[in-house]
């Protein structure tokens, strides 16, 4: 396929107007019935099952052949035994089908008689020019026609990855995965053989596609080295590719040949291949979704030099650990730095990076420390440690929100008690928060009378649009802001009133986050006031998600700042979930291993692309 027509020519492929199942059935206990279930509960076109021994399929009246089906067929998705698809695929040529899905195994990875019967259907599509996806693969994913055409029913959603595997349990699992954290694929291939469409044709679709900003691949062998390296280069210049490529023993190779029948090669030969192509190259299906997360939401590194900042001594010696096998610098403190920071922290601080107060409980210097060391030209990036999280560590830890919920009365004492009560100016918060009402109630008003949409079918998002349109969405906030500032200080009184000048400029640039974060709020009310009454306790796991969410708000107001990476990190394997904010996303990653693994990632695409000579 020539360049130009490679989006004409899988159109209907991902965007397909009419399916034709073959092989779909009442049957349970078969593959054509949750196939045929999987596309029908998504698919907004037309389906037309083909099973020449059934009248009807779950509703859908059925056809004995694809030739008795009236009208265009776009797609076919075949779930027959092999050694049927050729015959099959002939039907579909005389019938003038645009693309196909095969499901079915069988073939070349079979051995002799199925390498035959995958020459026979490659040379009928061919003579059809019908490009297939597979065989012995597990079917695909199109957001853009809500076509899910998998083996089972499986939970994607929309997003801005698209991934193309070798491997369909791994691929769907990847999806879940995806899933979980909050994020999804624009588009997702299980190619299985591959023979039809080839991986690099994948790709080249993926990258003239403007809803995917990153590409990733899951690839146990090539039919032709070069061609994957001419056409994915040209792609990865504009947007990244990840790639995951099993192979590093004899026993990986053996499996490889059983599972998809490729040639998997040299390991060491795909790797240099892979760099031509200016594929970032990762070792697992873990890796695999982190760089792409990382890629998604970081401006690129200009260099190797890494600053860290960490809450516990441990924690910093771990990840500083991790940086020097992947050339990552962990970069000496310039020395007027080091004299700001001993009247910041307690002189038990590391005095060095990584940057590690000793335990000290005024978070407000962790913050200062943070901007100051961003603001150094000698630092690329900054991994800023035990930055999130804290959702999870709700979850985790069951004893922490018992005693929460059980004492909330006395810790909400506890935290107003250090509250200078003279310093909250109660007027200018009753003001704005009587100009809310105010809008709100006018905006139920225009509502009812007005001639506009029912109130029932607008959403909370656009209610919250309107309430804060005309506020002063610091004013109402920064209130709060002085209630906690004693608790986030330790008790410093100069930290504690650096607390709101430092925060309310962050909040204030990012009005869209915090008005979508305020929308998470108000739609849990409802399920926190039914708790409270059945249980008489207050769950404190939204608060945690708001915190999460405020703390990406930050990290990308910083990014937007000063124009480099900040990579956080969690205090365990309580992964915190992908945060989608106006701004992009925000992902706090387990482990150090993990986040200096992504920016490692990052730099090599960077140096990649200067390379190029390609503007990022």
């Amino acid at each position: 396929m020539h360049e130009t027509e490679i989006v004409k020519e899988l159109s209907p492929l991902f965007d397909p107007r009419s399916i034709a199942v073959i092989g779909a059935t009442n049957d349970v206990n078969k593959w054509g019935f949750l196939t045929f279930l999987s596309i029908v509960s998504e698919f907004k076109g037309k389906v037309y099952p083909v099973n020449w021994k059934e009248e009807k399929v779950l509703g859908y009246p059925a056809f004995k052949k694809v030739t008795d089906i009236p009208d265009p067929v776009d797609l076919a998705v075949f779930v027959i035994p092999g050694p049927n698809v050729p015959a099959v695929m002939e039907e579909c040529v005389e019938k003038g089908v645009r693309s196909a899905v095969i499901i079915s195994a069988g073939f070349a990875e079979m051995g002799g008689e199925g390498k035959r019967l995958e020459e026979d259907l490659i040379r009928v599509a061919k003579k059809g020019k019908i490009p297939f996806v597979g065989p012995n693969c597990m079917g695909m994913w199109s957001a853009s026609s809500n076509l899910s055409a998998l083996m089972w029913p499986t939970p994607f959603r929309d997003g801005p990855f698209a991934l193309v595997s070798q491997g369909g349990n791994l691929g769907v699992a990847m999806a879940m995965d995806a899933y979980k954290r909050g994020i999804g694929f624009h588009r997702y291939v299980s190619c299985g053989r591959s023979v039809g469409i080839q991986i690099e044709d994948y790709i080249e679709y993926f990258g003239k596609d403007p809803e995917v900003k990153v590409i990733l691949a899951y690839i146990e062998g090539l039919e032709d080295g070069r061609r994957f390296i001419d056409k994915v280069k040209e792609v990865s210049q504009k947007k990244p590719v990840v790639v995951l490529k099993p192979g590093k023993s004899e026993v990986t190779e053996r499996a490889i040949r059983s599972h998809s029948g490729a040639l998997s090669g040299s390991y060491q030969t795909y790797g240099e291949a892979f760099k031509k192509a200016g594929a970032l190259r990762v070792d697992n299906a873990e890796e695999l979704l982190d760089v792409a997360t990382g890629l998604l939401s970081q401006p690129l590194p200009k260099g190797r030099n890494v600053a860290i900042v960490t809450p516990g001594g441990s924690y910093g010696v771990m990840c500083a650990d991790c940086c020097a096998p992947l050339n990552l610098k962990v970069v000496d403190l310039p020395k007027d730095v080091i004299i700001e920071f001993n009247k910041m922290f307690p002189p038990r601080w590391s005095h060095e990076n990584p940057i590690d107060p000793a335990g000290d409980r005024n978070f407000v210097a962790y913050i200062k420390a943070v901007e100051r060391v961003l603001e150094l030209k000698e630092v690329d990036s900054l991994i800023f440690m035990g930055f999130g999280g804290f959702s999870g560590i709700m979850e985790c830890n069951s004893s922490i929100v018992k005693g929460m919920t059980r004492f909330m009365p006395e810790i909400v004492t506890a935290v107003l008690s250090e509250v200078d009560l003279g310093r909250l100016d109660i007027q200018q918060f009753l003001h704005v928060g009587g100009t809310v009402v105010k809008n709100l109630i006018k905006k139920l008003i225009d509502r009812m009378v007005g001639g506009g949409k029912n109130i029932k079918e607008e959403p909370v998002t656009g209610l919250m649009d309107f309430i804060f349109e005309k506020s002063d969405i610091a004013g109402m906030i920064s209130p709060f802001l002085s209630i906690i500032a004693p608790f986030i200080s330790a008790g410093d009184k100069k930290s504690a009133e650096d607390f709101s000048p430092l925060i309310l400029p962050k909040i204030e640039s990012n009005k869209a986050d915090m008005i979508s974060i305020a929308e998470d709020v108000i739609s849990n009310i409802p399920s926190a006031i039914r708790s409270f009454f059945i249980s008489w306790q207050i769950d404190p796991s939204t608060i945690f998600q708001v915190i999460d969410s405020v703390l990406g708000v930050i990290v990308f107001h910083w990014i937007k700042t000063y124009k480099k990476p900040i990579i956080t990190t969690t205090f365990s394997e309580a992964t915190t979930r992908l945060m989608t904010l106006e701004r992009g996303f925000y992902f706090a990653y387990p482990s150090p291993e993990r986040a200096t693994k992504v920016l490692a990632k990052l730099v090599e695409y960077n140096e990649y692309l200067d390379k190029e000579c390609v503007p990022n």
